[in-house]
């Protein structure tokens, strides 16, 4: 299997050797997202409060959560470089300083988000139980960042090297017992004690402390560890951070801004009122249901660009770029109707409340047509931090938000129109992202080629 990926990863790009890189990571994307949404599937089966605290608790933490995810892409970028160069011996030292620092990034976070939440949501957060239940989620979320980050850098080795399995299995292990844990904690099933939101938070903690264990013995015997040489003892290089910290900090920046906007739309849409608070959190799992495929594929460019350009092959780099970007469609598509047609069982998954049901088809509408655009502009966006260029990755995306939350804030609080209409900004954040990421590519990049 080595082999074969590193064949894939040394000549030309087809459709099935892109496919061949990409479905491992689509499949861990279906386990993290039914981490996600299990979360909310239990707790609304609690109350309306319950539904709509997962919604602000979630995005509260996994917007911290994604400094690390920016820091393993970034990580990921260099390793996929490194190997399309075929300096081996280098990987094992980035892996090395890449994992010093997330284990101190870590503890930072925890730090923020274990006695720092309360202090921080109080004065965004207008309902109070909203606010206590948020905060005793995220309590026992902040627990599992450790485990969570560890997984992030085997994740960012595995693919950076092409070998993409292990992304699914710890995910789905994740994810296995994530609904596990969710269903003895919350309810306190088998004599286990009725935590209700606190034991979601507790549930996804200990389900990332599982995976990261899976994810060390994986490493151990698949990791390929004298080829890497990482059984070298670690000693610190600058040239080697420097190059980590240049290539990370834009992304991770990039990725937290992202996630930090859509923290605040949930923000702006608890303003509106508990009931259309609890529909967007619905519409949102919903939502990355159907952004399964496109972050499979998205996850997969950043690997094949800085791979391809790694192997000086600049002039492929469009020609592959289109075949990533019609199977993303492709297979969104088929998602986005797939759940058109059975809309109405999954919205029963995470709640049995029908009215809000009923209500909440509209944003359904909405977010399947903005998904087409987002798995076209997302691999795109992907293009262009796979080529290095992730200082405007970053810029491309705060560009983007500032329009998208404007449009947001008008929407939602100067016009005050319907939730449907909030939701439709979806299409102004995917549209500038596409054309501002599309123009830079092929001025840029084209120009470095030339």
């Amino acid at each position: 299997m080595t082999f074969f990926y590193s064949y894939i990863m040394e000549n030309s790009f087809s459709y099935k050797q892109i496919w061949k890189i990409s479905y491992p990571l689509i499949l861990g994307g279906v386990a993290q997202t039914i981490i996600n949404v299990s979360d909310t599937i239990f707790l609304g089966r609690l109350n309306e409060i319950a539904l709509g605290a997962s919604a602000i608790a979630g995005l509260y933490y996994v917007t911290f959560f994604m400094l690390g995810v920016g820091f393993s892409i970034g990580t990921q970028i260099i390793i996929a470089r490194l190997n399309g160069e075929k300096k081996y011996y280098e990987i094992g030292k980035v892996l090395a300083h890449s994992f010093i620092f997330m284990m101190l990034l870590g503890f930072v976070l925890f730090v923020i988000m274990f006695f720092g939440s309360n202090y921080f949501l109080q004065n965004l957060v207008q309902s109070k139980p909203v606010l206590l239940a948020s905060i005793e989620f995220i309590r026992f979320r902040s627990i599992g960042i450790f485990a969570g980050f560890i997984v992030l850098v085997a994740r960012s080795f595995f693919s950076g090297i092409g070998t993409t399995k292990m992304i699914g299995y710890t995910t789905f292990i994740s994810a296995s017992f994530n609904i596990i844990f969710n269903y003895l904690l919350v309810f306190g099933n088998y004599g286990f004690p009725k935590m209700e939101i606190a034991g979601s938070g507790l549930a996804s903690s200990l389900a990332e402390c599982i995976a990261a264990l899976f994810a060390i013995i994986y490493f151990i015997r698949y990791g390929n560890l004298k080829k890497y040489d990482i059984n070298q003892k670690i000693k610190y290089n600058s040239t080697i951070f420097t190059d980590l910290i240049k290539t990370s900090i834009p992304l991770m920046i990039q990725v937290f801004i992202a996630l930090w906007s859509w923290f605040v739309f949930f923000l702006i849409v608890e303003k509106m009122g508990e009931r259309q608070l609890a529909i967007s959190n619905l519409t949102r799992n919903i939502y990355m249901l159907l952004m399964i495929c496109l972050m499979g594929f998205s996850n997969a460019t950043n690997t094949i660009i800085s791979n391809l350009l790694g192997q000086k092959k600049h002039n492929e780099l469009f020609k592959v770029l289109s075949k990533i970007i019609i199977l993303s469609a492709a297979t969104t598509l088929f998602v986005v109707i797939l759940n058109l047609f059975f809309c109405q069982y999954t919205l029963l998954i995470f709640t049995n409340n029908q009215e809000i049901i009923n209500q909440t088809f509209g944003c359904i509408y909405v977010i399947s047509g903005s998904t087409i655009f987002f798995s076209i502009s997302y691999i795109l966006l992907s293009a262009v931090s796979g080529s290095g260029s992730t200082v405007a990755t970053l810029v491309i995306e705060v560009v983007t938000l500032f329009f998208y939350l404007i449009a947001t804030y008008l929407f939602a609080i100067k016009f005050k129109t319907s939730i449907e209409l909030v939701w439709c900004t979806e299409y102004v954040y995917f549209m500038i992202m596409g054309v501002i990421s599309y123009l830079f590519l092929k001025k840029v990049v084209i120009a470095k080629i030339r």
